[in-house]
């Protein structure tokens, strides 16, 4: 009996940890739509928008997405991207390097959060 509902429990916690996940995951897509989507778009089969197809990210070196013109600031910038250098380009783009384009600022930490969590999600490289 105490197995079974040892059991029953683990399961009911795996339940309620990945319904946390989805509601998480849900919330980073949310904030991606809000904060990102009009400029980029995080699908592997489409090209980019007015930014370039974030998808497959993270662990990519800066200003290299095939047929997105960069600036040339960031095609230059030699870093890889990663949740670090995410954060402080939402952050402020143009304050991490200087004569990018990106008009974009996101000051709230949590926004962020979930911005790069939901890009993670699309990376190989997690």
């Amino acid at each position: 009996m105490g197995r079974v509902l040892a059991a029953m429990a683990g399961a009911w916690l795996l339940g309620i940890c990945a319904a946390q996940a989805d509601d998480d995951l849900a919330a980073a897509q949310k904030q991606f739509v809000t904060s990102c989507g009009t400029c980029h778009v995080v699908d592997p089969k489409a090209g980019p928008r007015q930014g370039p197809n974030l998808a497959d990210l993270i662990g990519r070196k800066a200003g290299t997405y095939p047929g997105y013109k960069y600036s040339a600031a960031l095609a230059n910038a030699g870093f890889t991207w990663d949740a670090d250098n995410l954060d402080k380009w939402i952050t402020n783009a143009q304050a991490f390097k200087p004569g990018t384009t990106m008009p974009y600022r996101q000051a709230d930490p949590a926004k962020r959060a979930r911005i790069i969590a939901y890009l993670k999600s699309f990376s190989v490289e997690k």
